[in-house]
């Protein structure tokens, strides 16, 4: 696995409803021991992860930042973890531009950023910045 983002949501989404949408775009369920969802295309992967019925736990100052970004509280949380293989960061986006349809969404590159939708929908596929730069 090359890199991982989160998506957070301002909408409950309950795991089963995320997975649904994965296989919704050809994707799998529970695909292995480890992961909750995988969408491919061709050798690009993305691996998904849902959050239990119990939040996860995150810093006061990220939850205020997705807050800001949001217009609502966090809700929810889905964890993505992208394969290095070129072209991955575009499957990525797709699974968030099809999320986005459905809840309120912002996304969290685990490098200090958070970027809403429309951010990204501002930049070429390949320079989105889920590995933490911009390439």
């Amino acid at each position: 696995m090359g890199h991982e983002v989160l998506l957070i949501f301002a909408d409950p989404v309950h795991p089963e409803e995320f997975l649904d949408l994965v296989e919704e775009l050809g994707g799998v369920r529970r695909p292995d021991q480890w992961t909750n969802g995988r969408l491919s295309r061709g050798d690009r992967h993305v691996w998904v992860t849902v959050a239990p019925d119990s939040a996860p736990e995150f810093e006061p100052d990220d939850l205020v930042e997705y807050e800001k970004k949001l217009g609502a509280p966090m809700l929810a949380s889905v964890e993505l973890s992208i394969s290095s293989t070129e072209g991955s960061d575009a499957v990525a986006m797709e699974l968030i531009e099809a999320a986005a349809r459905r809840w309120r969404t912002v996304v969290d590159n685990d490098h200090g950023e958070v970027f809403s939708v429309d951010e990204l929908r501002g930049i070429p596929p390949e320079r989105l910045p889920f590995a933490g730069r911009r390439r």
